[in-house]
């Protein structure tokens, strides 16, 4: 208990801390308006979720949601500056106004929304804990892992730790656990075979084994999950303009393709829709911009620009991804899914 009110004591502490040229507690709109460019705190995740390419340019899922907001905030998908973050300073990074937005792989859990001095405006992705295995092991299910002593890679501070510890204790398995403080330490444990089994978001299990396994046949995601993992960006707390700004720009991308509105054919659609929402959405009719301090053609650059939720999803973890993850709980809620945006209306 004492430990646990230090640790609050040294969250709003740091919500007071301030950065050369950015406060933390600075209107965050005002601040990325001026200096024209959005800071988005980025992890690397993988091939499909974020990973910074030879060029230089981060890819990905995440990479493109913080292009997004950037779209509809700054004027350009390209006006981001990514600011590489890790499991142990997500949350600080956020509260010290080193960045204005992390998007990557946090589950949003009521102690993070509560105590980090954080908000999660939305749930992007939803994930459940897996595992992924050396075929070599001869495990094809969970039930099989209770049968065996192996031993299996957990990354540090994160709920993946939490949630395999109850899962073992749930399920009498006798795994070997392996703390490691870093992905990136956890995957070349695995790879390297230190570890027989790695257990994390299956999403990032799928992209970790297309970026480092020498060949993806030698491995297995098992299809089971053992936890829900809804996964969204993240805000400093206190900032309803922003918080609501990061959310409806993600909620407009899943309007768009609901209503078929794609980055090749807005243009087209614009000129042609007599739909109510979509005018308003392509900033045909106005209002859209009306309560979050941005101009009414925000919507149209973050479709134009980046695309629609489906667009951004098959390019890089589903069919158009070299990962070809089936949509699942994040299909549209017409569809099987859970996605839906509310109405633009009043």
């Amino acid at each position: 208990m004492v430990r646990s009110l230090a640790g609050m004591l040294l969250g709003l502490a740091v919500l007071g801390a301030t950065v050369p040229g950015r406060p933390a507690r600075a209107d965050t709109l005002t601040a990325v308006q001026e200096s024209g460019v959005l800071r988005c705190g980025i992890t690397s995740r993988g091939s499909g979720l974020s990973i910074l390419d030879e060029s230089g340019r981060w890819r990905g899922f995440f990479a493109d949601m913080c292009r997004a907001v950037a779209a509809a905030v700054t004027g350009n998908a390209d006006r981001v500056e990514f600011v590489e973050a890790n499991t142990e300073n997500r949350f600080s990074i956020l509260r010290n106004g080193e960045v204005d937005v992390v998007m990557e792989g946090t589950t949003w859990t009521l102690q993070r929304d509560a105590a980090f001095g954080v908000d999660f405006p939305t749930v992007y992705l939803f994930d459940g804990q897996g595992f992924i295995a050396h075929r070599s092991l001869g495990v094809a299910h969970l039930d099989d892992l209770a049968k065996t002593t192996a031993s299996v890679c957990v990354i540090e501070q994160t709920t993946s730790l939490r949630n395999l510890e109850d899962w073992m204790a749930r399920n009498g398995a006798r795994l070997t656990l392996k703390r490691v403080r870093s992905d990136e330490g956890a995957t070349s444990a695995f790879f390297n075979h230190h570890c027989d089994l790695f257990s994390s978001d299956r999403m990032s299990l799928y992209a970790q084994r297309r970026l480092m396994a020498p060949d993806s046949s030698d491995y297995v995601i098992l299809p089971e999950a053992i936890s829900k993992e809804p996964l969204g960006p993240m805000v400093r707390t206190g900032e309803k303009r922003w918080f609501d700004i990061v959310r409806w720009v993600f909620l407009a991308t899943i309007l768009a393709e609901e209503k078929g509105v794609t980055a090749a054919n807005a243009a087209a659609v614009k000129e042609e829709t007599l739909d109510v929402e979509v005018r308003k959405l392509l900033g045909v009719t106005p209002g859209l911009g009306w309560g979050l301090g941005l101009d009414d053609g925000w919507g149209w650059r973050v479709i134009t620009q980046v695309g629609n939720y489906g667009e951004i999803f098959d390019r890089h973890l589903g069919a158009g991804s070299p990962l070809g993850i089936e949509r699942g709980l994040n299909a549209l809620w017409n569809k099987g899914g859970l996605m839906f945006a509310p109405p633009l209306g009043g």
